[in-house]
């Protein structure tokens, strides 16, 4: 059974009712109601769903190359962030993400020109509760402005503007196809899916993200779609044009069954430190928006932030894909991960506060898998015989994701597709949903309330209160 959140479910059920009350007015003025399910032709919405799979799918190959190609501009140092940082001398790892975030706030400041105070709603926000459509250059704009943040070492995931920008392909080809409304705001939703399948390697998780996070229902109308543009896109991006999956995983199993009292104490801890963390991100976007300064100046402090800390601990840098990589592979000492630990979160909360497009889903992962790494250390120093606490890194991962966006069916099933463990299942479900309703009971809201229920930095700009809502 799948426990969802009270308020996605009211919500989700108003836009059902809406759906299947809607009425489109034909040509000659009488209602025809929409099919409830897959009814003539509800069918074209598959097709439509596998093309956009294809070209969101492809979207994020070219703004995963242009990252290449921006990183290398910015540091001289195309590939890993963290290296790149490591090489470069401390002034430049200070100044770096400052000017990347001057030049982020003005591409911002620009699109808020060209959309002349127009409402720009994340695609989360119209998904839910918007219209369906995606405005082509305000899109464009602010994954150009999400390059600049996050090449010069902003502490923010790529994924959010990668899922933007499919999300944008397939309101674009919706808007071709002349539909309007759900079916619109469907086809929305599938290139938000193919735009998480192609970041993160994992089909199934793409769609179930959508269809948790923002639906709140399993509803096979919507699900259906959603699976074949994340399947499409997965296909696309990692089998035919081969890219890697951004974690490289090693075998892992849990050592014995006796241990899931641990995991489930791993739950309850991380599901009590989720909602601290997102109060956090909450408090640097209201102290940011308290600042008497524009939208590039704040981004630029926020980038110097980054850089003040990333001169005592470069492994800030970037979205952590590296890091979580290395501490799964090669063991760190205690104290190191610890302070790595603290410097992500601050630099990660000083991003994402100044308004910078981009997204907190990989940051919370690399927080989860430093916490439970951290659980695993002090496991394994008390019961020789538990599993290595790379298992408990790895869990928490999921753990950690499951208690900030309390979709805890997501969290599991995106770390079930990177590892293939089936030995880690027991565990991973266990601590994904103690630590979901753990979170819960503290914090009701999730880490994409905001997203879902207000728009972006630009809107706010406009309106002389600025922030930005979480990708």
């Amino acid at each position: 059974m799948i426990v969802i959140d009270e308020t996605r479910s009211q919500k989700g059920q108003q836009m059902k009712e809406t759906t299947d009350h809607a009425q489109e007015i034909t040509e000659g003025g009488q209602p025809t109601a929409l099919p409830a399910g897959y009814h003539g032709h509800d069918r074209w919405l598959l097709l439509l769903a596998a093309l956009i799979g294809l070209v969101g799918g492809l979207a994020t190959v070219v703004f995963h190359e242009g990252m290449a190609f921006t990183e290398s501009l910015a540091t001289g140092h195309p590939g890993s962030l963290v290296t790149a940082a490591n090489d470069l001398t401390p002034w430049r790892r200070a100044v770096t993400p400052a000017l990347g975030g001057l030049v982020a706030g003005v591409i911002l400041w620009w699109a808020g020109r060209v959309a002349k105070g127009k409402k720009q709603p994340d695609y989360l926000e119209a998904i839910a509760i918007g219209d369906g459509r995606q405005d082509v250059r305000g899109t464009l704009l602010r994954s150009a402005s999400s390059l600049c943040t996050i090449a010069s070492g902003g502490s923010i995931g790529r994924e959010g503007a990668m899922v933007q920008l499919a999300a944008a392909t397939g309101s674009w080809i919706g808007q071709l196809s002349r539909l309007r409304g759900d079916q619109l705001r469907l086809l929305l939703a599938c290139g938000a899916a193919a735009g998480f399948a192609s970041a993160y390697d994992a089909a199934i998780s793409g769609a179930i993200f959508i269809a948790e996070v923002v639906y709140g229902t399993l509803m096979i109308r919507r699900l259906g779609p959603l699976m074949v543009a994340s399947v499409t896109a997965n296909v696309t991006v990692h089998q035919v044009l081969g890219y890697e999956p951004v974690y490289d995983i090693p075998p892992l199993h849990v050592v014995s069954l006796w241990e899931l009292p641990l995991f489930l104490l791993l739950g309850v801890l991380l599901g009590a430190l989720a909602p601290p963390f997102m109060e956090l991100l909450d408090g640097a976007r209201r102290l940011a928006q308290r600042l008497p300064l524009n939208l590039p100046l704040r981004l630029a402090l926020g980038g110097l932030v980054v850089g003040i800390i990333s001169v005592w601990r470069p492994e800030v840098w970037g979205n952590g894909y590296s890091v979580v990589n290395g501490v799964l592979h090669t063991p760190w000492p205690v104290l190191l991960v610890l302070s790595v630990l603290i410097a992500k979160v601050f630099a990660t909360a000083a991003t994402s506060g100044s308004g910078a497009v981009g997204g907190v889903f990989t940051p919370t992962i690399f927080v989860g898998a430093m916490l439970g790494l951290l659980a695993g250390d002090a496991a394994h120093s008390l019961w020789a015989g538990s599993s290595l606490p790379t298992v408990y890194a790895v869990v928490g991962m999921g753990t950690f994701l499951a208690a900030t966006t309390h979709a805890p069916l997501m969290s599991f099933l995106i770390i079930f597709e990177m590892t293939l463990e089936y030995q880690l299942v027991p565990a991973l479900m266990l601590a994904c949903l103690t630590a979901y309703h753990v979170s819960r009971a503290i914090r009701r809201k999730s880490i994409y309330h905001e997203a879902l229920h207000r728009g972006t930095a630009i809107e706010e700009e406009s309106s002389v209160a600025p922030g930005q809502a979480p990708v």
